[in-house]
Formats: structure tokens, C-alpha cells, sequence
């Protein structure tokens, strides 16, 4: 009976140790597949890894062949502007195109979203270029209308543009003040002289350097007796400190008519015309339209007097 129960309980001890040696067998099968699965999933992709991986090598190359387009596109519009600035407008005359603009730099706060992006860093350099790409086209469209509507009214142009003297250089006595910024004569104090002051007897004849229509004739502060003429495409000269007008606003004058007189009136230090020539309502140096019809002898001899000016 004793035996029996001993046999008994020796089987039991049996089982219990196959049991034990059965649940370790399946913790370590259990940590070593666990072990292999971390392992395998470093070394191999997930099917839905690799479909990002590639989605995102896929975006890479499209990025990479936009911004080769557009490259080659900034290359091609590089060539148009170069030759709108360096071909068309010294063939035609007529002054580079001004849109301020064109040139300002959009707002960072713009590509701000693209800063949380894994990719935004190519994202944003693509998006400015297009951004740059857009601006000069458009300014590369407004450049060619400019210069097809000159070519198209070339006769019309060429007798509208300011391109003589003012008054009869033999009555010039010197050019008193250059365009650009001066220490004012009168007032003291620096700023620009938006044309150039031709020193003349008071009662000398104006002339009008360009076919136009007259937009001004009558008292301005500063400028004293003032006419403004719109010879178009987009150009304006104004004729100050008159002591005649001979013309009124709506009148059409051609290029050497008299439309005043040399004077003395507004802020003014002593007899001249003050002359300014503008293009798209900025102000430009006079000087370089009205040497056209220079000879080299008379210009040798305005630089010198210049020279003097400046002095």
C-alpha cells in the first residue's frame, strides 16, 4: 500500500517536470520568434512599408524632374528678357519696363505649412521657384506687349518720344543743376532734383521736345508757370518756372513748337526752365534724351560743362 503511493506520487513528479520543461520549451520558442520577428522587421519592409518607400522615391523623382522643367523654363525666359533689354528696346528707343513688383519677395507666413512636411524642405525650394518662374513671365508678357505696341506705332513713337533740346542751345548760358539728389539752393537741405535746370534770358522760347497733347498749363507750387505734356507710351515732360505759357490744357503741339517762355517764377534762384522727362510716372534723367541730336562736338562740350557743374 505504502509502495503504491510512492509509485503515485513519483509519477506525478513526473508529470509536473515534463510540464515545466514543456512551458519553458514554449517561452523560449515564444521569445525567439518574437526575437526574429523584431529582427526580420528592421531587415525586411512590410508590405505597407515598402508601399511608402516607394510612393516617397516616387514623389523624389517628380520633384527632381519639376524643378528640371523649371529650370528649363527660367533658362528660356532668362534668353526672352535678355533679348526684350538688350535687342528690342535700344532697336526701338524706348526705356526698360519698371515693375517694382516683380522683384518683392512673397511672405515667408506663405510656405510656413510646408516646414511640417518630411519632404518640405524640397516642397518649399520648388513651390519659390515657381512662385519667381510665375512673376517673371508675367513681367516677360507685359515687356513684349510693351515692345509690339511700340514697333506697331514705330512712326508715331519716333516723333512722340521726347528727343530734342528745350530751348535753342545757342541761348543756353550753362546747365545750373543736374537731376539726381542736390543740396537745394533756396531751401538748404538734400533731396532729389527730378529733372535738370538749363539757364537762359528770361523770354527765351520752350519748345516742345515731342508730338503730344498738353495734360497741364498754369501755377503749380515749386514749379511756378508749368506745362506738362503726354506725348504717350507712357511718356511725360513737364517745363517749370515759365514766364509765358502760349498753349492750354487739351491742345495738341509738335515736336519744336513754342509753347512758352523761359522765366523766373515759383522757387526759383534766377532765370531757367527746369525740364523733366518721365516714363510711367517716374522721373529719368533728361540728359539722355536730349543728347540725341547732339553732334560729338557739342557733347564733348555739354560733358565738360558738366564736369563743372559738379564741382
Amino acid at each position: 500500500m505504502q509502495h503504491n503511493k510512492k509509485e503515485s506520487n513519483i509519477k506525478r513528479s513526473r508529470h509536473k517536470s515534463k510540464g515545466y520543461s514543456l512551458a519553458s520549451r514554449l517561452a523560449i520558442a515564444l521569445l525567439i520568434a518574437t526575437i526574429c520577428n523584431v529582427t526580420i522587421s528592421y531587415l525586411v519592409d512590410t508590405p505597407k512599408i515598402s508601399k511608402i518607400k516607394r510612393d516617397n522615391l516616387r514623389l523624389e523623382a517628380q520633384y527632381e524632374i519639376l524643378n528640371e522643367k523649371i529650370a528649363s523654363a527660367e533658362l528660356l525666359l532668362s534668353d526672352i528678357n535678355h533679348r526684350d533689354r538688350h535687342v528690342y528696346r535700344p532697336l526701338l528707343g524706348i526705356d526698360t519696363l519698371n515693375i517694382p513688383s516683380v522683384y518683392a519677395e512673397y511672405n515667408d507666413s506663405k510656405y510656413a505649412d510646408f516646414k511640417e512636411d518630411s519632404y518640405g524642405e524640397i516642397i518649399e525650394d520648388s513651390w519659390r521657384r515657381l512662385d519667381h518662374l510665375t512673376r517673371n513671365i508675367y513681367y516677360a508678357s507685359r515687356a513684349l506687349d510693351d515692345t509690339q505696341d511700340m514697333a506697331e506705332n514705330k512712326e508715331e513713337f519716333s516723333t512722340s518720344i521726347p528727343a530734342i533740346w528745350p530751348i535753342d542751345r545757342t541761348k543756353l548760358r550753362k546747365v545750373s543743376s543736374l537731376y539726381g539728389m542736390r543740396k537745394h539752393p533756396r531751401y538748404g537741405v538734400w533731396r532729389k532734383h527730378e529733372g535738370v535746370d538749363l539757364s537762359a534770358p528770361k523770354g527765351t522760347a520752350v519748345y516742345a521736345t515731342g508730338n503730344a497733347v498738353v495734360s497741364f498749363s498754369g501755377w503749380k507750387p515749386g514749379y511756378g508757370y508749368l506745362i506738362e505734356l503726354n506725348h504717350g507710351f507712357g511718356y511725360k515732360t513737364r517745363y517749370g518756372h515759365l514766364s509765358k505759357r502760349h498753349v492750354s490744357r487739351g491742345d495738341s503741339v509738335t515736336r519744336g513748337q513754342v509753347i512758352g517762355d523761359v522765366g523766373n517764377t515759383g522757387v526759383s534762384e534766377g532765370s531757367h526752365l527746369h525740364y523733366e522727362v518721365r516714363y510711367r510716372d517716374n522721373t529719368v534723367n533728361p540728359i539722355y534724351y536730349f543728347n540725341k541730336d547732339m553732334s560729338p562736338e557739342a557733347y564733348i562740350e555739354l560733358m565738360e560743362q558738366l564736369d563743372d557743374t559738379e564741382k
